[in-house]
């Protein structure tokens, strides 16, 4: 998502370029060149009258140009410096693949939303935090961080569907009494009927055309490895969905 945001960038930037009216500076370079030692006279001339004019009106041009181009590369630059900070984010959590650390439920979710804004400013969606507890907990890091950017992403896919610019996703952190921490994806998009509820987790299974079926069936894995869940719940299609990671605060101990 943030590499399409860089091509987006870098395009325009390109065409903005390719239309410039900086070539027309060149060619009065040029005439000026060919009236260079007759300057008094060109200038009284009708063409060496309009040159004023003109430089004004070309002033106007490369000043717009030049506002352009710089938002461009002021966006550029700040996508640059998210993937920066996602290749930092990914390096982190591959260091600590396979191993369970103690640390704040909230540090884990806000580089799960660091990941993803780009693309929900992309597509206009509104994103909510509702962050209940700070609670520190248990797991393996990039488990957790998989399977929430699989339910983000398919929040955000299921807004596509629908029409109307009021799409909202909403996170939701909050305590489950005294041993389990629930982190839930809510969204207004185009949510599913019963039939699709009973296969969301099987293997192969997705409603999307490019879709392999792996996501929600390798994070349901996940989360029952870590001694979690997680389930999915609508009202129907057209009523958008809401999806729930539960996780234990501290993992189990399987006494031998």
């Amino acid at each position: 998502n943030v590499l399409n945001s860089v091509n987006v960038s870098a395009t325009i930037v390109a065409e903005c370029l390719k239309k410039s009216k900086v070539s027309s500076v060149n060619r009065l370079s040029g005439l000026f060149e060919q009236n260079a030692g007759r300057m008094g006279e060109f200038f009284s001339e009708e063409k060496g009258r309009q040159v004023p004019g003109f430089l004004k009106t070309l002033a106007g041009h490369l000043e717009i140009e030049r506002k352009e181009m710089l938002c461009e590369m002021n966006t550029l630059a700040k996508s640059i410096q998210h993937i920066k900070g996602i290749i930092s984010i990914q390096q982190d959590y591959a260091k600590v693949g396979g191993v369970s650390e103690t640390c704040p439920v909230l540090e884990i979710v806000e580089d799960v939303v660091r990941l993803n804004m780009v693309s929900f400013q992309r597509h206009d969606i509104q994103f909510d935090r509702n962050f209940e507890t700070e609670e520190e907990i248990t797991v393996e890091r990039h488990k957790v961080l998989q399977i929430l950017v699989n339910l983000l992403r398919n929040a955000k896919d299921s807004l596509d569907k629908v029409d109307g610019n009021d799409k909202v996703i909403s996170l939701r952190v909050f305590r489950c009494g005294d041993e389990s921490i629930s982190l839930s994806v809510k969204d207004n998009g185009f949510g599913f009927g019963e039939e699709t509820q009973k296969r969301l987790f099987q293997h192969g299974f997705t409603t999307r055309k490019e879709g392999h079926g792996f996501g929600l069936h390798s994070g349901a894995l996940a989360a029952k490895e870590m001694g979690g869940s997680l389930f999915g719940d609508s009202e129907g299609e057209g009523k958008g969905a809401t999806f729930t990671l539960k996780l234990p605060i501290q993992p189990l101990v399987i006494e031998e």
